[in-house]
């Protein structure tokens, strides 16, 4: 039996189980957070502006912020039920700026879908298209004894805005959106052609890949402290898209180190 498909069950299953574990896991994000996080110490970001797009309960600020502690973060979150953890959690806090928006390549009203399945809502699934927040769920692979009588889908009306709006000037982009990244980055060009960030993108399609090689842009995997070419391969989530400029400053820090 898979075992976290089973986990994800027991949370459907289990009133307050799941409540219980990621809330375990929001607070030890900044120590136990995913290790692609850790290549944002090799950016020189220092106290520049960090954008996270897709923030959920503010796991990826607590591991950006210890990796990158000087800088300014500015974080986006759609969902109305993160957006109010996100508001508590960083209110004291001056260095974290945060909108409740969705991203895309346009300014309009969107229906958000955030899914629940059972005792279990699933808020890191939400996504601005309904087959994006539900079809993970129904994998066999990912949820042991899928009974679609227990998803239910919340619907909700957001404002969507296009991230050149906002005139930010980021030194890192971190995107995790459910399938809506190449929306995102459509609405990020002059951004990217104005800044020329870092980014750090979730699951990203070959059209997200084609799109971020136009800007001179190119995938990255961050493995035991070093940047080795080539997109993340599953269970691994982040593939790192480094330009020019930030190969040539990683390949002087290593002729030095040497």
């Amino acid at each position: 039996m898979n075992t976290k498909a089973f986990v994800r069950y027991l949370y459907a299953q289990v009133p307050g189980l799941a409540f219980a574990r990621f809330r375990a896991m929001d607070m030890t994000a900044s120590t136990f957070s995913k290790p692609e996080y850790a290549g944002a110490a090799h950016i020189d970001i220092n106290t520049g502006v960090i954008i996270d797009i897709g923030a959920n309960r503010g796991q990826s600020i607590s591991a950006l912020r210890r990796w990158a502690p000087l800088s300014k973060i500015i974080a986006f979150e759609p969902d109305p039920s993160c957006a109010e953890v996100l508001s508590v959690r960083f209110r004291d806090n001056p260095s974290v700026t945060f909108f409740n928006r969705a991203l895309g390549s346009e300014s309009a009203n969107i229906t958000f879908f955030a899914p629940k399945y059972g005792y279990w809502n699933c808020d890191g699934m939400a996504a601005t298209n309904l087959d994006a927040a539900t079809d993970w769920l129904s994998d066999p692979g990912r949820m042991y004894k899928f009974d679609a009588r227990k998803l239910t889908v919340e619907r909700h009306s957001v404002k969507c805005d296009t991230l050149d709006s906002y005139n930010l000037l980021p030194e890192l982009i971190k995107i995790h959106a459910q399938g809506a990244e190449l929306k995102i980055l459509n609405g990020a060009r002059a951004t990217l052609t104005a800044c020329k960030p870092a980014l750090l993108c979730a699951f990203p399609s070959p059209e997200v890949t084609e799109l971020l090689t136009e800007f001179g842009y190119a995938p990255y995997v961050y493995v035991d402290g070093l940047f080795n070419p080539g997109e993340a391969k599953r269970p691994v989530t982040f593939t790192w898209y480094l330009n020019a400029h930030h190969r040539d400053k990683l390949a002087r820090r290593v002729a030095t180190a040497a």
